[in-house]
């Protein structure tokens, strides 16, 4: 015998399939003699990430990350991000690297500008301000395995068609950084 909660669920998602139905067909009849369906737009929840809060060894191996890695974008800003890329919305909302990043970035031979100055318009990186092109860099800390060994996540995202990203880990021997593994990587 089906319990009272189940028969009360099944009742809901009964009626919101019949209003599902009804909404298409009214749809349908509003669209008229053109032949089109309208559509009805619900507005999208605009979920800004929150900021990231790094440690010293954090940084220590995004710092390695970032000097390993080669770095062209033609004539496309920088910027830097730990947001991943699943975390951002429609308008990118991109946190900027902490501030206890910054003696690590002035290490970088490339220089990165803050995500906070970048958009993303019609998916693709662009500066708030002068609305130039972008390329928008990610890496994050995604698990520590042990205090010796990582697993990192980095991308770049210019546009639709200028993307790619991969999950690194890294192992720490003899005091140096090295790349252990190169895993899900995919090209736009």
């Amino acid at each position: 015998m089906i319990g009272m909660s189940k028969l009360v669920s099944f009742g809901f998602l009964g009626l919101g399939c019949i209003a599902l139905g009804c909404k298409d067909d009214l749809n349908s009849h509003q669209a008229g003699e053109e032949g089109h369906r309208s559509s009805i737009v619900v507005p999208s929840i605009r979920v800004i990430p929150k900021p990231v809060q790094l440690s010293e060894r954090d940084c220590e191996v995004i710092h390695f990350i970032l000097v390993a890695e080669n770095f062209f974008s033609g004539d496309k800003l920088l910027y830097l991000t730990p947001t991943v890329r699943e975390q951002w919305n429609q308008q990118g909302d991109w946190v900027s690297m902490p501030a206890r990043f910054a003696p690590w970035l002035d290490q970088l031979t490339v220089k990165f500008r803050p995500a906070a100055g970048a958009k993303l318009e019609n998916g693709y990186v662009r500066d708030t301000k002068s609305n130039a092109r972008g390329m928008m860099v990610w890496v994050a800390v995604k698990e520590w395995l042990s205090s010796e060994e990582v697993t990192v996540e980095f991308g770049r995202w210019g546009g639709p068609l200028d993307a790619s990203g991969k999950t690194i880990t890294c192992v720490k021997k003899n005091g140096n950084w090295l790349v252990k593994e190169i895993t899900n990587v995919w090209l736009s």
